[in-house]
């Protein structure tokens, strides 16, 4: 038992480093590390700090570092051992094409999305900062604007955390791309125990004409083992469309939730939800 402690021991190790602009050489706060395919990853801290973890397995494969507002850079991870400093360079960030409409068009606020009415769970399943949760958002109408995100908490004993709100652009297949609708970092910091966390996105004038992803990511606060059984959102089951959609730490695989095949046909549901006018 001592010699396969030892062997465990030995295989897990740490790699120290820092994300910083390219220009300033500042740090880039909350950027996203991550081995891909791998389910290794992590998020810087408001300095651009982090700690990847891996093992001497993962030395050819690929780490991807990414920030909203400049361009992601993959690299391998023996290459980060070498050079634990990755520096970012800004990308030019194309603008949404501005459509003038006429006045009073918004002439509806609806909630899009589950509202929360449900007495189930579910937790947020986290191997390591970065872990994310979010759902599909059908629009009704188009074009339409996004006024706040609103997450329900079932319980949360963890304690203050920070999270990310992300929205993402579908892939054609439904499934959550890395394409971001929102050009800068949405950061919360919430000691909500139940209850809604409500974020205001007026300031940003996002109007959508394509349904898309809202996620929640936890990026500071707590730890692992605390986030993952300390956390809950409220949830239901349904047959609407409504994907909920799950991934364990920055940089990896979004997994689909399931209910079981002895509800064939049904869907989990967290209580994730946008209220818009259109």
């Amino acid at each position: 038992m001592l010699c396969l402690i030892a062997a465990v021991t030995a295989q897990a190790q740490v790699v120290s480093g820092t994300v910083t602009e390219a220009a300033s050489q500042q740090g880039v706060p909350f950027a996203n590390i991550g081995i891909l395919g791998k389910g290794i990853g992590t998020v810087a801290d408001d300095t651009g700090a982090f700690q990847l973890k891996y093992s001497e397995a993962n030395l050819n494969d690929t780490v991807r570092v990414s920030s909203i507002g400049y361009r992601a850079q993959r690299l391998l991870l023996r290459d980060l051992l070498a050079r634990p400093t990755v520096r970012l360079a800004e990308e030019a960030v194309t603008l949404r094409e501005v459509k003038v409409k006429a006045k009073g068009l918004y002439k509806r606020t609806r909630t899009l999305g589950n509202t929360g009415n449900a007495s189930g769970t579910i937790n947020l399943s986290a191997s390591d900062l970065g872990a994310e949760i979010g759902t599909v958002i059908r629009l009704k109408h188009t074009p339409t604007k996004v006024l706040t995100a609103n997450f329900n908490v079932a319980y949360n004993r963890a304690g203050s955390l920070t999270y990310r709100v992300n929205l993402y652009r579908l892939l054609p297949n439904g499934q959550p791309s890395n394409v971001k609708l929102v050009q800068r970092d949405i950061i919360v910091t919430s000691g909500v125990t139940e209850g809604p966390i409500t974020v205001d996105l007026t300031a940003d004038h996002l109007v959508l004409e394509e349904d898309f992803f809202l996620a929640l990511e936890w990026i500071g606060g707590a730890d692992v083992k605390k986030v993952s059984n300390q956390l809950a959102f409220t949830a239901s089951v349904g047959y609407t469309n409504n994907d909920l959609y799950i991934r364990k730490t920055s940089q990896g695989v979004w997994e689909r939730q399931s209910v079981g095949a002895y509800l064939a046909g049904m869907q989990p549901r967290a209580s994730f939800y946008v209220m818009v006018q259109d």
